[in-house]
């Protein structure tokens, strides 16, 4: 197993903002550690903390699809932001929105502005040493089994809690940033400290901590409880602590200790540039903390709300419009299905709900998701032009046919994917209006060009728009014909949807009336080359299309850029095979956009010149897609055949290797490469399953090795050959 210590976090001097924190999590429970012993700051949130509340302008009659529509016909730019107030969320609420619960605070009795962090990624555990642990000490650790936080302090503190600011302190309220809850008060009894909140809501929760002194040191055990825990949830979690810390703190690690070994043995990466690794299994770990089955999947900041008195940044939710889909787009290359499948589950347990806001806000039969959602599926509103887009779903239904690729499980297809692709299709085209044989959506935009003006809505349907309908189409044109059902419909459907919008030197349009025109952060318009690979790059006139677009983003520059805009770039670059543009991009985003502890902060917030962005709003889609790019230059398998390390970085070719990613219908796939060469695949299947290869290796015959028996393949240089992978593991070389 890959060593992965040199990637550990360390400080060697006091954290001071929470975005730089020592982050924590374990799917449920998230903590950020930081602060300088007076106080340690320990943040405590949970994955399903939320107030739901209903924003008035959402719970309004009029927040319909039909209303915004006639609102756009009737609306100029002058009038446009009056205009749509109503779909806006004015006047300004602090809710719907993701809580936090507040933090854990030491105040250790020696005070210093030297407090040493680390955190070891391989074990997920936590230390902290004041003045190099003569003044205290701490190691602490979010169980991966137990679901609450687990630490073991040296030296003598007090023990308090933050409750958030925003909660209760009517000052804020001016500014709409005020909960209006009533004021929560702090309780000690034994060695029990906690606090109850409630909520305008039948919605109560709290911090629990439960302190044990020990003959050396003391002992922390604590988690948030809700009362959907229990009726009488702070007795429940106050036993649950002590069950805990019955078990005793070494054998609590001891545990959790092997569930990460256990994950980091599914799949490695191994490229020699520290910086891109380094980025990739920070990445990872992040993923692991806060994405696991039999939980919701995570939010913009998954379980590290924002430790600063305030509403999260777009209060937290579930953004559909590149985030949720970001953020779940490399899990299955990674094979790390058991902690990325959370998302599927929770798009599939919400169905009633996407069904009742297809017929309440779209008026139609089937199942359309809001675009921006509480955790129960409820609208957030935000600009119209994505918050109120029914494409939306389709992007995020993706994430079941990717599931169906990468496993190649047809009762998953059966069962899941065709039902969910099925209800969305419904849906969808009962929007569907025909004009002189082709059929297009009432509004058409794409993600976030123009941001929130009449501008936004482009001639229908833009590409955005027209891709995810063909892709909807033609993906449920295929599970009927795999699954024996009547799917003539959709052929009729794809007959009536028009071509992909490219003009005469090659470059994919906007719409049919305007390329992109300015450095902007969104590629959305580029849906058909990446990730719906309606266009590959493998025929000469693709090829050219991919070229002289990506020629086009180039020509604009990266002024306007965030940080996913260069993860999403790498993403065509690497479809493109252009292994050196992609590593470029990856580096600017690793360099400038992600903060020492993993954290994407959108900007560049380091001022490396890289856009003209310079903030840092903590959200980890960008993360994600980072590792997705990173994946696809090794892996490849969307145009009919593995293809190992299809878009290699002239930096990596010296020496590159991965472990056991997953390709389509299950096949884990390892390669290693030296000096410019393949040197070796292996592939594994649980099943007997055909797979083709392209034969990039620099031979014209190879072998395949199965159980020590040796066969020959003949294949020539570039081109692709099919073999038989029996259950088990095959290893072709060359001769």
């Amino acid at each position: 197993m890959k060593s992965l210590k040199k990637y550990d976090l360390f400080s060697a001097q006091s954290i001071t903002n929470w975005d730089e924190a020592i982050p924590l999590g374990n799917g449920k429970l998230g903590s950020l550690v930081y602060g300088d012993g007076g106080p340690l700051k320990l943040s405590v949130d949970r994955v399903d903390l939320w107030d739901e509340r209903p924003h008035p302008c959402t719970a309004n009659d009029n927040f319909t699809f039909k209303a915004l529509t006639e609102t756009v016909k009737k609306s100029n730019e002058e009038n446009w932001q009056e205009n749509s107030l109503p779909f806006r969320m004015r006047p300004k609420k602090a809710y719907p929105t993701k809580l936090t619960a507040g933090r854990i605070e030491l105040n250790f009795v020696v005070k210093t502005q030297e407090l040493i962090s680390r955190l070891s990624l391989r074990n997920a555990v936590a230390s902290v040493e004041i003045e190099r642990g003569k003044a205290g000490k701490a190691e602490l650790f979010l169980s991966a089994t137990k679901f609450i936080g687990v630490a073991r302090v040296w030296g003598e503190y007090t023990l308090d809690l933050h409750i958030p600011n925003y909660f209760s302190d009517q000052e804020l309220d001016g500014a709409g940033d005020c909960l209006q809850y009533p004021s929560a008060k702090i309780v000690k009894e034994k060695d029990f400290t906690y606090y109850i909140q409630s909520t305008l809501e039948d919605f109560s929760f709290g911090i629990v901590v439960l302190r044990k002194e020990r003959e050396e040191y003391s002992e922390l055990y604590y988690t948030i409880a809700t009362n959907k825990d229990d009726g009488d949830f702070i007795d429940a979690a106050k036993k649950e602590l002590e069950s805990a810390a019955a078990l005793g703190y070494e054998f609590l690690k001891q545990e959790h200790i092997a569930w990460w070994r256990r994950y980091w043995s599914k799949s490695e990466i191994s490229i020699g540039e520290e910086l891109l690794e380094k980025t990739y299994y920070r990445s990872y770990y992040l993923f692991a903390s806060c994405s696991r089955k039999g939980f919701y999947p995570m939010p913009l900041q998954g379980v590290w709300t924002a430790d600063d008195d305030c509403p999260p940044p777009w209060r937290g939710d579930y953004h559909h419009d590149t985030n949720t889909q970001l953020s779940y787009q490399s899990f299955l290359k990674a094979n790390r299905l058991e902690e990325g499948s959370c998302f599927i589950e929770y798009l599939w347990n919400l169905r009633d709900r996407f069904k009742r806001y297809a017929k309440e806000f779209y008026g139609v039969d089937g199942l359309l998701l809001p675009a921006t959602s509480t955790l129960g599926g409820n609208p957030i509103s935000g600009w119209t032009q994505y918050s109120c887009s029914p494409t939306m779903t389709i992007w995020a239904a993706q994430s079941f046919d990717e599931y169906w690729l990468y496993t190649g499980d047809e009762k998953f297809l059966r069962t899941r994917a065709y039902p969910f692709f099925k209800e969305v299709g419904e849906a969808v085209f009962g929007l569907l209006e025909e004009k002189e044989g082709k059929l297009y959506l009432p509004l058409s935009s794409s993600p976030e060009i123009f941001d929130d003006t009449l501008r936004a809505y482009l001639k229908p349907n833009s590409n955005f728009d027209l891709s995810l309908l063909i892709y909807l189409y033609k993906t449920l044109k295929n599970y009927s014909e795999i699954l024996g059902k009547a799917g003539g419909r959709y052929a009729i459907i794809l007959e009536k949807l028009d071509d992909i919008a490219v003009d005469g030197e090659g470059v994919v349009l906007l719409d049919k009336t305007q390329r992109l025109p300015e450095s902007h952060r969104h590629f959305s318009h580029l849906m058909c080359m990446y990730p719906l690979h309606l266009l590959n790059y493998d025929t000469a006139a693709h090829k050219r299309i991919y070229e002289n677009t990506l020629l086009h983003i180039e020509q604009l520059g990266t002024g306007w850029w965030v940080g996913f805009s260069f993860a999403m770039c790498a993403q065509l670059y690497a479809m493109a095979h252009n292994g050196n543009a992609a590593y470029e991009k990856l580096r600017a985003f690793a360099k400038g956009f992600v903060a020492d502890n993993g954290f994407h902060l959108n900007g560049d917030f380091k001022n490396y010149g890289f856009s003209q962005w310079h903030y840092r709003p903590f959200t980890l889609e960008s993360s994600f897609g980072f590792c997705d790019a990173l994946q696809e230059m090794l892996l490849q398998e969307h145009n009919g055949y593995i293809e190992v390390f299809p878009a290699i970085a002239e930096e990596w070719k010296e020496k590159a290797s991965f472990r056991r990613l997953r390709s389509y219908n299950g096949v884990l796939v390892s390669a290693e490469l030296a000096q410019g060469a393949v040197r070796k695949i292996v592939l594994e299947s649980r099943k007997t399953t055909n797979v083709k290869i392209l034969n990039n290796f620099d031979s014209d015959i190879l072998y395949a090795i199965e159980k020590g028996k040796t066969s020959a393949i003949k294949a020539k240089k570039g081109e692709i050959f099919e073999i038989t992978l029996p259950k088990g593991r095959v290893e072709i070389l060359k001769q």
